[in-house]
């Protein structure tokens, strides 16, 4: 049997729990009551009208029942689903109005309201309430509009709060934290909290909710109150650009729920990766909003415009000629020319137009190879499309129909959240505003020193940001890193030449490992990654290297090491994993060890840099870099 608290203080937050608590039931029973009464007079109604034998009694039932239809309380009784953890913030303020006065808010991430109609939990997105919380620390003053009414005041407190099952874990006033540990409340220095601390407590390495770390300047962005045209938010690895825009979106559903419905919201994510990182997140948050990657997206719109099925073929040598920017201008000439029914047809003459082969083409080689090529392709109604035909082949079906069906198949969408921008072409950008609805509300984020496929022109995403003045654009940018320690980021920061934009927060490790051949090396590797995983199990280890043909090699050399997870699959259990450079964007890890991220493998390119960038910056805890030849530059 536990120990009762020491501390007064842990004592009265136990208790305003329980207090919550049993309103959370008694206002669920209250709201039982309520509806089974309605049900029952309802069932009374319908059998009276069944038994009756008058027409005019008959009517005069039906209208009844039609009058209290309107009244069904399961229509306006909200059901409160948050009762493992109905809060996670406790703000008080001294309010100049002597009406409210000194105040305490309780905020959690869905509002209740009690039988008695007292608001006892706020919801974060409620922006006027929940800035109290966000954007003030103890002491500061205040002055805000709230409901029409200048408020000001002080804020008298600002603590947060775990609460798991319905229990009290942990509760951080001041500076002061106190944890329930081994059944016993101890008293300790508050500490920086960290997603991977959070991962590693739920055993569970996706992207966790965060609402309760979110700071002031996210929250800026989160809550603007702009909605119409486009929110450009940039930033580092780490600072939070993706779940801004996550928590931005959830908070317009939240606030104009007609406007913003799920089925008219769409979250396009850099890779399936990162899509299914953010899935379980994003379900929490959106609901059922769809969250998917631009190819995968990008099919089921054609199949909406053209009612054909594709299954494109993987692989493309022409993939960097048929992302070019230049494309973008050629396809309207080309809808203005040209007249063509069928949408595959129109593909492949648009091709075949002189003044696109010769923007293709440039040098003229393998010019008449293509040509001939989409000759038989128009002549056979081929229908062999391929992943760097999407984006062109849905351009050209939203530029034949720019006002018409187009957008009712694409849904109109009322807002989109573009992830990893700088890594999407002009085309890929322009499909995407086009699937907008006239308001062209979208949230995109980008950094371009994470930019990493060869075949997108590092130009495209600043046209597209050129070309969005015409709908609104306004400009956020994220300096903190609230992934990465100070050591790692100091690292990065070297990288990419970032010396002064970012910085880290808190502290972690970052070591070197050098080795005399490649057996050391591996060796050395098995080792460190069988010390991480015993020194803790729930955490997730990543062992990141740059060839394909690397990671079935480093796989094979971990065989037998507990927690590792089967070869090609990127998942988020506790363990450890081996994938490439290519997979990681967007995602982190507790441990990240880099394999002989050599000068070889890594040259001197912009790209190589970047690449090494974004590996670095996967790391929440530490960073281990294990080599045996010379290293890519900004590493040694």
């Amino acid at each position: 049997m536990s120990e009762k608290p020491q501390f007064d203080i842990v004592l009265q937050e136990q208790q305003r729990l329980s207090d919550v608590l049993s309103a959370i039931e008694e206002t669920a029973r209250q709201n039982r009551m309520k509806i089974a009464s309605h049900d029952a007079y309802t069932a009374e109604l319908e059998k009276e009208r069944l038994e009756s034998v008058s027409w005019r009694e008959k009517n005069s039932l039906t209208e009844k029942l039609i009058e209290n239809d309107k009244f069904d309380p399961a229509r306006y009784l909200t059901e409160f689903t948050m009762t493992d953890s109905p809060y996670f913030g406790i703000v008080g303020i001294s309010d100049s109005d002597k009406r409210i006065g000194k105040k305490e808010y309780l905020i959690g991430k869905q509002g209740f309201l009690s039988h008695d109609n007292r608001a006892l939990v706020v919801d974060w997105r409620k922006a006027p309430i929940s800035r109290f919380f966000y954007d003030y620390e103890v002491g500061e003053e205040y002055l805000e509009t709230i409901q029409g009414r200048e408020r000001e005041g002080v804020i008298t407190r600002r603590d947060t709060v775990e609460i798991v099952k319905r229990s009290l874990r942990c509760f951080e006033c001041g500076e002061d934290l106190y944890e329930l540990a081994g059944g016993r409340w101890v008293k300790k220095e508050k500490q920086f909290h960290t997603t991977s601390d959070t991962k590693l407590a739920n055993q569970d390495h996706r992207m966790v909710d965060i609402v309760s770390l979110i700071s002031p300047d996210q929250f800026h962005m989160i809550t603007a109150e702009a909605t119409d045209g486009c929110t450009m938010i940039t930033g580092g690895a780490g600072s939070g650009k993706t779940v801004v825009s996550l928590h931005r979106l959830s908070c317009l559903q939240f606030n104009d729920p007609d406007r913003f419905t799920p089925e008219r919201c769409l979250v396009l994510m850099f890779n399936k990766v990162l899509r299914n990182y953010v899935r379980q997140t994003s379900a929490d948050l959106l609901g059922s909003t769809r969250v998917d990657t631009f190819s995968a997206w990008a099919l089921s719109a054609i199949t909406a415009l053209t009612g054909k099925v594709i299954k494109p073929v993987v692989g493309d040598v022409l993939t960097l000629q048929k992302k070019s920017s230049r494309l973008s201008g050629l396809l309207a000439r080309y809808v203005k020319e040209v007249q063509e029914a069928d949408p595959l047809q129109d593909l492949w003459r648009f091709y075949g137009q002189p003044y696109v082969l010769e923007a293709m083409f440039v040098d003229g080689k393998g010019k008449e190879t293509f040509l001939a090529d989409l000759r038989r392709r128009y002549s056979i109604r081929s229908q062999a499309v391929s992943f760097a035909d999407l984006s062109v082949l849905l351009r050209l079906c939203q530029l034949r129909e720019q006002d018409g069906p187009v957008r009712e198949a694409l849904g109109w969408y009322a807002h989109v959240i573009v992830d990893e921008g700088q890594d999407l072409s002009l085309l890929e950008l322009e499909a995407i505003l086009a699937a907008t609805d006239k308001r062209n509300s979208i949230t995109l984020s980008a950094d371009s020193k994470q930019k990493i496929l060869s075949w997108v022109d590092g130009a495209d995403f600043d046209i597209f940001h050129k070309n969005l003045k015409e709908v609104g654009v306004s400009n956020e940018t994220l300096s903190v890193s609230y992934r990465c320690p100070k050591e790692i980021m100091a690292l990065a920061a070297r990288i990419s030449s970032r010396e002064s934009e970012q910085i880290g927060l808190h502290s972690g490790v970052l070591e070197y490992h050098r080795a005399a051949d490649e057996e050391g090396a591996l060796v050395m590797l098995r080792r460190l990654v069988e010390q991480l995983v015993d020194e803790d199990p729930n955490s997730l280890t990543a062992v990141i290297c740059k060839k394909k043909s690397d990671e079935k090699m480093l796989h094979k050399a971990l065989t037998g090491i507990n927690g590792l997870h089967q070869q090609g699959e990127l998942t988020f259990e506790p363990g450890a994993v081996v994938t490439i450079a290519h997979q990681v964007k967007g995602v982190e890890f507790a441990n990240v060890i880099l394999y002989d991220p050599n000068a070889k493998d890594f040259r001197k390119s912009a790209l190589d840099r970047n690449l090494l960038y974004v590996c670095v910056t996967r790391a929440c805890r530490r960073l281990d870099i294990v080599y045996w030849r010379e290293l890519a530059a900004g590493l040694a």
